[in-house]
Parts: structure tokens; C-alpha cells; sequence
């Protein structure tokens, strides 16, 4: 994975790498939602995400109800919700997630 920092913001991501459709389709998704993006918004998004993958299907944010994760502020990471119906996915779902992360905490 790259990562292109610069004053704090996520200028540029680029991954490659292969893997099943959920994990390639995530990364995808993933790398849409935090270019571009200060840092501190990417690590929100992340635990947002992080939070969504964790959850179980009955606690996500539908109308009128007290939403746990708001499944709309999620934009077009959402479509990865059903996810959470099978669990032996969920880190399939998450890989990318989590090698951005540790690639973002290996910044000096």
C-alpha cells in the first residue's frame, strides 16, 4: 500500500494486491472515501467503518430509530452492511482497512 501524506492530509492512496471480491471491492470503496481527506477524518471514517463491521444488523441506523452506526454518513461504504450477516467475511471486509491504518501509524 502507498500512502502519500502531506500537512496532514491523505493526498493519494494506491493498493495492489489480490483477493475475493469483498476484500478488493472494500479496498476500493475504502481508498474513494479517504483521498483527499485530512487525516483526522480518515481515522473517523475508519472507525466508523471499523464500528459498522462490528455491529449486529438489528442496531444499524434506519429510519426513525436511535441509530448505533448511521449507515447514511457512511455514503458508499454502506453497501458493504451486509457483510456483517456473515461473520468468516468481515475480515475480508476490513483487511485494507487495517493495512491503511498501520501504514498511516508508521508515518514519522
Amino acid at each position: 500500500m502507498y500512502l502519500d501524506v502531506e500537512d496532514g492530509v491523505l493526498k493519494n492512496i494506491k493498493m495492489t494486491g489480490s483477493g475475493c471480491s469483498i476484500s478488493q471491492s472494500s479496498a476500493s470503496l475504502m481508498s474513494a472515501a479517504v483521498k483527499g481527506k485530512p487525516l483526522d477524518q480518515v481515522r473517523a471514517t475508519v472507525a466508523m467503518f471499523k464500528e459498522l463491521m462490528t455491529v449486529q444488523e438489528s442496531t444499524l441506523a434506519h429510519d426513525g430509530e436511535a441509530p448505533k452506526v448511521d449507515i447514511r454518513a457512511l455514503g458508499e461504504l454502506a453497501a458493504l452492511q451486509g457483510v456483517i450477516k456473515f461473520p468468516v467475511r468481515i475480515k475480508c471486509a476490513t483487511l485494507a482497512w487495517n493495512t491503511m491504518v498501520q501504514g498511516l501509524d508508521e508515518i514519522p
